[in-house]
């Protein structure tokens, strides 16, 4: 436990450390620098900061707003009513969670651009507009595209207090009359605020330490939030401001912090709002009668325009050398060129490994610490075991660019050889989603029964022989959920590898990126189709070899 406990603890303090000294240091992270508070002079007499603080803030509730609303009525929609289609709509949802937010932005930005949107192209011809009436490029394009691909971790949170909620107080209200939508309004949404109110959140977290979207539709036209503020003042600016970006790293650390804390006093007082006890119950079925139809024909919209119609503008410009307006005149354009290209390009080669092996071992490395830690935590009686499990979850507090940035401090004062390599991207993904693994493993954990570890120990087995041959194989299907879900999370990660990548350790993300930054439009697409390709043959075969259920991510 101790040996455990060290490591968290290193992974999670460390970097922090280094990052509060940062912001308090004059000059780079490759100099020796005095003690200071010009840095955050600096950085709150900086032009337009509170424009950005207000940015920030509105950006973050925006999409939580559209999420948690989305996310809600997709989790009783499937859950609970007997909409044609749900296991359909079921899987949809885990394929919206797999689509990476920057193939989401540009497959958006070629629907909703001004000039050459799709969309707004059919809408100016059909009502005759003279100007376009939507802008990708904008505060509400991006809490748009925003909330419509967080959507589906709404609904992993708010799903479960849906389907396992017991259903006898609706059927006593429906005894008196009262019609489907009073019943829902009064009794089945109050009964599930704890599952609301932790996605909203958790959600608002997420919108606070967001890099993709602000960073690709915002700052472009002048519209920054914190963590594209801060990538611009280390990545943008020349010379790099590390002053600036790191006091407000520290400044963005401390407002995620405070949310979490408030996440967990949420999550922990939700006894207020049981209604599921140790007699029988069940999740009735709500028959919607004719607007069962209503309802299915809506999500099939949504997923109509949240999955196929982005997936399939961006087969089209994959065969495309140069993506302008929609026109008939396009088909006569289509090649196949941008495919060999890719193959042909080795900065592209070297990080497809680089994310490939990031996210096969690094996530086997990520779900195996989780469970070992979460064996400390829940199923040993070792005193200070509270502390391993709280180390552990520290890093959820950790926007990705302020880690990343955290990092590069660290990692470059410390004479260990592995910036600019690809094991600085392993310790930063490892310590930023060790808590998502660590739910999403501890929910197996929970449900085993102590007598294993007892037998186990009657036959003079210590701890580390009990977990190896029996609790691993026993946990193979939370496991094997865990590891999925660090693959899709590794393979699509941006707001920390873009700090961090130099020459010699790429990765898809990053490459992506730069396609889009410099225009590529052809690569882009086809990379992004390849790359959702990939992730779908993993994801599906994954499911099919470890049986894995779409609600055992539900817990992460």
């Amino acid at each position: 436990m101790v040996a455990v406990g060290v490591l968290v603890a290193f992974l999670a303090l460390y970097p922090i450390a280094w990052l509060l000294v940062g912001s308090f240091r004059t000059g780079t992270p490759f100099e020796t620098g005095e003690f200071t508070w010009g840095n955050y002079v600096d950085a709150y007499s900086e032009q337009g900061i509170f424009r950005t603080i207000r940015n920030t803030f509105v950006f973050a509730a925006g999409q939580t707003a559209g999420a948690v609303l989305l996310g809600t009525i997709l989790a009783w929609i499937i859950t609970r009513t007997n909409t044609p289609g749900r296991a359909v709509f079921e899987f949809l949802t885990l394929v919206l969670f797999l689509f990476p937010l920057i193939m989401a932005v540009f497959a958006w930005t070629m629907l909703l651009s001004p000039r050459r949107g799709l969309i707004n192209i059919v809408l100016m011809a059909v009502f005759g507009l003279e100007e376009p009436p939507f802008d990708v490029a904008s505060m509400g394009g991006m809490i748009f595209v925003q909330s419509l691909y967080v959507t589906p971790l709404a609904f992993l949170i708010i799903a479960p207090a849906f389907a396992t909620m017991d259903s006898s107080m609706e059927e006593a209200a429906r005894m008196t009359g009262a019609r489907t939508l009073r019943i829902l309004g009064r009794i089945t949404l109050p009964l599930a605020i704890p599952a609301i109110a932790s996605a909203s959140v958790l959600l608002f977290v997420i919108g606070l330490e967001s890099f993709d979207i602000p960073q690709m539709l915002g700052a472009p036209k002048g519209i920054y939030t914190y963590p594209s503020l801060i990538y611009h003042a280390i990545g943008v600016r020349y010379p790099a401001d590390y002053g600036l970006g790191t006091a407000l790293a520290m400044s963005l650390l401390l407002a995620t912090l405070a949310l979490v804390y408030l996440y967990r006093r949420l999550t922990r007082r939700s006894e207020r709002f049981e209604t599921v006890k140790g007699k029988g119950h069940r999740a009735a079925v709500v028959d919607l009668g004719p607007w069962r139809w209503v309802t299915a024909t809506g999500c099939a919209v949504f997923f109509f325009f949240t999955v196929f119609l982005p997936f399939g503008v961006l087969v089209l410009g994959s065969f495309l050398g140069f993506f302008g307006r929609f026109t008939w005149a396009m088909f006569d354009r289509l090649t196949t060129a941008n495919y060999p290209r890719l193959i042909a390009h080795p900065r592209l080669i070297d990080a497809v490994f680089n994310s490939l092996g990031l996210a096969v071992i690094g996530g086997a490395v990520c779900v195996l610490l989780a469970a070992v830690v979460g064996f400390v935590a829940i199923k040993s009686r070792l005193p200070g075991r509270g502390l391993v499990e709280a180390f552990a979850m520290l890093p959820i507090s950790f926007p990705a660019t302020v880690l990343g940035l955290a990092l590069l401090w660290a990692w470059i004062v410390v004479p260990l050889p592995i910036y600019g390599t690809v094991l600085i991207l392993a310790v930063a993904y490892i310590t930023r989603y060790l808590p998502v693994a660590l739910r999403t493993v501890s929910g197996g954990l929970i449900q085993m029964s102590n007598e294993f570890e007892e037998a186990a120990r009657m036959t003079g087995a210590g701890w580390g022989r009990t977990f190896w041959r029996i609790i691993l194989p026993l946990m193979r299907p939370a496991l094997a959920a865990a590891w999925l879900l660090m693959f899709m999370t590794f393979v699509r990660e941006l707001g920390m590898s873009i700090l961090l990548v130099g020459r010699g350790n790429a990765v898809l993300s990053v490459v992506m990126f730069d396609y889009y930054t410099s225009g590529e439009q052809g690569l882009l697409a086809a990379a992004s189709v390849l790359l959702m390709l990939m992730i779908l043959t993993v994801v599906i075969i994954a499911r099919q070899v470890f049986k894995i259920r779409f609600s055992q991510f539900g817990s992460a």
